[in-house]
């Protein structure tokens, strides 16, 4: 202990049941995306290097980021997102989705991310079967926006 207090309050530790991810549809309307088991957003940082003459360090300069969000949903219903996928391809183009992720915290504080723009990405899951599993479909998304912070977690010690 330092000061009398304990180094880390393990009532503030999360787990995955405290986290929500939302899909919102083209009138504001939020879904909850109950039938998501794991879900995560990442954001990658892209660099380039340079060294200059005389220089025997190699220095990275950023040069952008991307932001990745990826999803795997128990096979509950279709309606959500294969078929607004499946509705726009047939038309030659590809959807876009905005999503929330939320995090409550046991003292009833809430973190939340929106993510904007969001479009498939990579390989989809159609189907994907095997026999005594529950049936899942991976998704993943290049998220189009800037993600935006809604709300903060904040620590009083």
């Amino acid at each position: 202990m330092l000061n009398g207090q304990s180094i880390l309050d393990t009532t503030k530790l999360m787990t995955g049941k405290d986290g929500q991810l939302f899909v919102i549809q083209n009138d504001g309307t939020q879904i909850f995306l109950a039938e998501v088991d794991t879900f995560q957003a990442q954001l990658s940082v892209n660099n380039t290097d340079y060294q200059p003459v005389g220089s025997a360090l190699s220095y990275a300069v950023s040069t952008g980021y991307s932001v990745t969000l990826t999803l795997t949903e128990a096979v509950v219903r279709d309606d959500v997102m294969l078929k607004k996928l499946f509705d726009d391809i047939k038309q030659g183009y590809f959807p876009t989705f905005d999503f929330q992720g939320k995090l409550r915290r046991r003292d009833g504080q809430y973190a939340r991310q929106i993510f904007k723009n969001c479009i498939p990405d990579g390989s989809i899951d159609i189907m994907n079967l095997s026999p005594g599993d529950i049936i899942k479909r991976s998704w993943s998304f290049r998220v189009n926006s800037i993600p935006e912070q809604i709300e903060w977690f904040t620590y009083e010690g």
